[in-house]
C-alpha cells in the first residue's frame, strides 16, 4: 500500500476541489469542510463520517485501520465501536476490488474477536468467583 502524506488534505491528494456545498445540510457542509482538512487532524468521528458516506476510502480506510488495530472499539461521537461499524458498512464490491484493504479489515476483525473472547472469559471467571 502506498504511503500518503497526511499533512495534505483530501482535495490535495485527489487533485479535486468540490467547491462550496450546493446543498444546505449539516452533513454536506461538514463533508466539504473535512475535504479541506489535513488527514493528520482527522478525529475518529471525522473518519467515521466520511467512511460511512463512502468518500475517499482509499485514503481513509488505511488511517482507520491503524486506529482500529490499536483499539477495535475506537469511537466517534455516536457509540463505542462506531468507527469499526462504519468500516463494516462499506459496500461489498469495494472489498472485492481492494483485496489488500480487505485483508486489513479481516485483521481488525481477528483482533476484535480475540479481545472479545478474552474479556468474555474474564467476565465468566469473575461471575463464577462471585457466587
Amino acid at each position: 500500500m502506498q504511503q500518503v502524506d497526511r499533512t495534505k488534505t483530501l482535495e490535495e491528494l485527489e487533485g479535486e476541489s468540490w467547491g462550496e456545498p450546493s446543498f444546505n445540510s449539516r452533513l454536506v457542509i461538514r463533508v466539504h469542510e473535512l475535504r479541506k482538512q489535513p488527514l493528520n487532524e482527522f478525529s475518529h468521528e471525522d473518519l467515521r463520517l466520511l467512511i460511512l458516506q463512502q468518500i475517499s476510502l482509499e485514503f481513509l480506510l488505511p488511517l482507520a485501520f491503524e486506529r482500529l488495530i490499536m483499539n477495535p472499539l475506537a469511537s466517534g461521537d455516536l457509540y463505542i465501536g462506531d468507527l469499526f461499524c462504519s468500516v463494516l458498512q462499506v459496500d461489498q464490491e469495494y472489498w472485492e476490488d481492494h483485496i489488500e484493504l480487505k485483508n486489513e479489515l479481516n485483521e481488525v476483525i481477528r483482533i476484535y474477536n480475540e479481545a472479545r473472547k478474552t474479556v468474555e472469559d474474564q467476565i465468566s471467571k469473575y461471575r463464577n468467583n462471585d457466587m
